[in-house]
């Protein structure tokens, strides 16, 4: 019992362990390389990543510490039930309903619904969409969140970037986990909001990842395993990543 006491975590720290473990590998299991893993839940959207965030582009220097190589952002107003009003208010009502394809006043009465129920599932493709929607918008957000930025400061010497928080550039793998992704229609066009755009040239996100799921939401198993058996651990972590779209690889 007293050894069971000592490895149990909750479960978003656990997450965040089993990340560190697909990240790094252990003995003759190879890692995976700097990784950022995303978790919408009912309450919160956590936002585990793993390596350096050093700057990845030529002249730009950091501002402030280093950031840490395990980083995890739990965002609690992004939750898809108990602070759905959240991801509304973050993204905006117009934003939500035209994602959703959906008037405002449908999402009102959605967000009513989810109010008085958290249980509440989707029972059309009206309400599937609102739901997708709102997971997009709570990855988009959270993950703006948790990367870095790079701006252009003018100095004496002329222009520099200037980096603040972690640069989430060269991370070549993104992995979604929970139920809203899990049994999402279509989860990769819901994970794919993750990676840098165009339209945000700021934030740095990742640029090309790998997009997959962890289909059996066992990563947070796998982190806690890992303190006792970390080969298993690291096999039934990697061998429940699903890769959704072979052509994103670099």
């Amino acid at each position: 019992m007293a050894m069971l006491r000592s490895v149990l975590r909750p479960t978003p720290a656990a997450v965040l362990e089993g990340a560190r473990l697909l990240a790094d590998g252990v003995r003759q299991r190879p890692g995976l390389g700097p990784l950022l893993v995303i978790v919408p839940g009912g309450a919160a959207t956590d936002v585990p990543s793993i390596g350096t965030g050093d700057p990845s582009q030529p002249g730009v220097v950091r501002y402030g510490l280093p950031e840490p190589y395990a980083k995890r952002t739990v965002e609690g107003d992004l939750g898809m039930r108990y602070n759905a009003a959240g991801i509304v208010a973050a993204a905006g009502i117009d934003t939500i309903a035209a994602d959703a394809g959906i008037g405002v006043d449908a999402v009102d009465a959605a967000l009513a619904r989810l109010h008085a129920n958290v249980e509440t599932l989707p029972i059309d493709d009206a309400h599937f969409r609102l739901d997708e929607a709102l997971v997009r918008a709570a990855i988009r957000i959270a993950v703006k969140r948790h990367a870095g930025t790079c701006e252009t400061v003018y100095t004496a010497q002329g222009p520099v970037g200037m980096q603040r928080g972690k640069d989430l550039g060269q991370v070549k793998l993104v992995i979604g986990t929970g139920g809203a992704l899990v049994h999402a229609r279509d989860p990769s066009a819901i994970l794919g909001v993750a990676v840098a755009s165009a339209s945000d040239p700021a934030s740095l996100r990742p640029q090309a990842p790998r997009l997959a799921i962890d289909r059996h939401y066992l990563l947070y198993a796998a982190g806690l395993l890992a303190q006792v058996a970390p080969q298993v651990a690291f096999d039934i972590a990697s061998d429940q990543l699903q890769v959704l779209e072979e052509g994103v690889f670099p």
